[in-house]
């Protein structure tokens, strides 16, 4: 994520201005700041079945490629907050509309936040403006996003610790909402150490003991571990690494290089495996270049290839695609 307020996770700060679009809050006055972004992309696949597909700018449908948000940040004292717009064009109902509304409380190394907010679990980012791909590694089946409840974080220079009541771990009825249900509540926590140098190790869990839109459980319950770890192991390259497993639904791993060839000029290689609770296995590889224009404008495609087996039995199921994804991903952020 830590970052866990925006879920940007295990990157160096050099490659963080590097990979994603430099911004800066537009100060509003002594206590509201704004920030935001807008990302425009056009894609090719030749994976969908029955037919290829072809995205254009503001078309292109899947992983929200195409997107604009708005977010004002308050702060008084110890007390802060943060309420963001998100537009989607190709979604509607639940996708678009308000993304974060939260209120904090900060006292030394603690920090108090109530209301909607983002997952703890995942190392790659949610807004496209911090990742370093325009497509998601095939982790574990469903990642979570955002949900409302409660949690407590703390920090310090080498330890990070939070734990989350949240309304349900995944949505009830979009990626942006939980499920609003309270009677049975969902839980999330993590762990993190940066006391060695240039390494980050982090450990999370997730837990609800009711889903009624997880088609994949073959129980009610759902159970999430995550680990990953980021290794800078010099000023232009980072390694990174995740693991993590869903309860009966199957497991996934991450592996990744961040490259920076020049100041404005970086990439990331990356490959990913998912095996769902009967073995079959789907299997993801990505090349993804970033150019910064300006401090505020980047422009970044993909190239993925995936090759997934088709499941043997449904409720488990990979997604059972072969072929090639390509995309080109324009992204201004202020």
């Amino acid at each position: 994520m830590i970052k866990h307020m925006t879920k940007l996770t295990g990157w160096t700060a050099s490659l963080v201005a590097l990979a994603a679009t430099a911004s800066a809050d537009i100060k509003v006055n002594d206590y509201i700041s704004l920030n935001g972004y807008a990302a425009a992309a056009a894609t090719y696949s030749d994976n969908s079945a029955p037919a290829k597909n072809v995205s254009t700018l503001f078309n292109s449908g899947s992983n929200e490629l195409d997107s604009l948000k708005i977010a004002a940040l308050g702060k008084y004292g110890d007390f802060g907050g943060k309420v963001s717009l998100l537009y989607i064009p190709t979604r509607g109902g639940s996708n678009s509309g308000i993304q974060d509304i939260y209120a904090t409380y900060t006292k030394e190394e603690f920090t108090v936040t109530a209301g909607k907010f983002l997952s703890y679990l995942g190392y790659e980012a949610f807004d496209p403006n911090n990742m370093t791909q325009l497509t998601y590694g095939t982790t574990i089946f469903a990642v979570p996003a955002y949900h409302t409840g409660a949690k407590v974080d703390y920090s310090t220079k080498t330890w990070g610790a939070g734990v989350a009541v949240i309304d349900s771990v995944f949505s009830g009825g979009g990626f942006l909402q939980g499920d609003g249900n309270f009677k049975r509540v969902g839980s999330e926590a993590y762990i993190t150490y940066t006391g060695i140098d240039k390494l980050t190790l982090w450990a999370g869990a997730a837990y609800d003991d009711f889903n009624k839109n997880l088609v994949a459980a073959p129980t009610p319950d759902v159970a999430i571990l995550d680990f990953w770890a980021s290794y800078s192991l010099n000023a232009k390259t980072t390694l990174a690494a995740e693991f993590d497993t869903e309860e009966s639904v199957g497991k996934g791993y991450l592996a990744e290089v961040q490259y920076a060839f020049t100041d404005k000029f970086s990439g990331i290689a990356r490959f990913s495996v998912k095996e769902n609770a009967h073995g079959d296995t789907g299997t993801y590889y990505t090349l993804a270049p970033t150019y910064k224009v300006t401090s505020a404008l980047s422009v970044r495609g993909e190239v993925s290839y995936a090759d997934s087996a088709e499941a043997t039995n449904g409720a488990y199921g990979l997604l059972s695609t072969q072929g090639f994804f390509y995309g080109v991903q324009a992204i201004f952020a202020f």
